[in-house]
């Protein structure tokens, strides 16, 4: 048996999952994470850009965040942070 930590791949989906987001509501987010503006994703989605704007607050408000930087910080960052954090070793110069 091997543990090692999970991919963000594999992790992402069960961090979705516990704030209950819609399939819909997880691609917009995805596309928010690799930093599309909203016409953008609502080309690539099929989608007006007033309905990506719904889709955004309802994951805003699912995910307790007010900007996109808070969601993506949220999501992706919170989960490996503590892990860096044990590993990194920090060197002053100066």
């Amino acid at each position: 048996m091997v543990i090692e930590p999970a991919k963000t791949s594999e992790i992402v989906p069960l961090i979705v999952d516990a704030y209950e987001l819609t399939d819909r509501e997880t691609e917009v987010t995805q596309y928010i994470a690799r930093g599309l503006p909203t016409g953008e994703i609502a080309d690539r989605l099929h989608l007006s850009p007033h309905t990506v704007r719904d889709h955004i607050k309802a994951v805003f408000e699912k995910v307790g965040v007010s900007s996109r930087g808070e969601l993506v910080g949220k999501l992706f960052t919170e989960y490996y942070a503590p892990l860096a954090e044990k590993t990194m070793t920090r060197v002053h110069t100066g």
